[in-house]
């Protein structure tokens, strides 16, 4: 159960106090919404707009990146490349076609205000054996997750491109980026990733690939051809 958030705030000389409140506002909602009020925090003069949040909470049984074993299937749970194709819309600014408007204003908000999946993850207790949220992209969070189990995770293709959806993937296609990409390398989605045995799948889990012996990830074509994932974000790398 979440306890409170602290907040640091770092503000540019001459950023405007309209933008400070819509800030602290979108902050007192996603507490409300929560349960989980902003409690404290710093605040500070800097050369770039800066804010840290953390949230402090209590569990007596957590689901780790560290239970994964051999046998167990990979999930996912909610949506990937969104986030994503949110930033490049923001980035590039395109015009985007009447028949893509409804997938770019859900990817628009996927990017711009992220939801937690905490109902979903709270209801993995005794199903899945470990879990991950995907906010460094799925490439490395997967690595992420194996490492930390000692074991090998396997994206499966043809399941990825089935959790692309073909509006979504003309949208990439239009900016840039081809669907499987989206889902691969973007990041803050907050999907969740996680492993189990088949017969606890939860109703909304959608099949991502396995797990097996061994050790690192790597994503499986159609013809049986493997290849090692690439390395997700790195924040210390930039």
């Amino acid at each position: 159960s979440a306890l409170g958030a602290v907040a640091r705030l770092q503000v540019p000389r001459g950023f405007p106090a309209a933008k400070l409140q819509q800030l602290a506002r979108g902050q007192s909602q996603a507490g409300r919404k929560l349960g989980c009020p902003v409690v404290g925090g710093n605040v500070t003069r800097g050369s770039v707009l800066s804010i840290s949040t953390t949230v402090l909470g209590r569990v007596t049984q957590p689901l780790l990146r560290s239970g994964a074993r051999p046998g167990d299937e990979l999930w996912v749970i909610g949506e990937l490349g969104l986030a994503r194709a949110g930033l490049l819309l923001h980035q590039q600014g395109l015009k985007v076609p009447a028949r893509l408007r409804a997938v770019a204003e859900r990817a628009q908000r996927a990017w711009a205000r992220p939801e937690a999946q905490l109902a979903a993850g709270q209801k993995l207790h005794g199903r899945a054996r470990a879990a991950i949220d995907v906010s460094d992209g799925l490439s490395g969070d997967v690595q992420h997750l194996a490492r930390q189990s000692g074991v090998k995770a396997v994206v499966e293709g043809a399941r990825l491109a089935q959790l692309v959806s073909p509006e979504l993937c003309d949208l990439g296609d239009l900016l840039g980026e081809p669907g499987a990409a989206l889902a691969l390398t973007g990041g803050e989605d907050y999907a969740l990733l996680c492993t189990g045995p088949k017969a606890s799948r939860p109703a909304r889990a959608k099949v991502l690939g396995r797990i097996e012996r061994g050790r690192g990830s790597e994503i499986e074509l159609e013809t049986g051809q493997r290849f090692s994932l690439a390395r997700g974000f790195d924040h210390l790398r930039g």
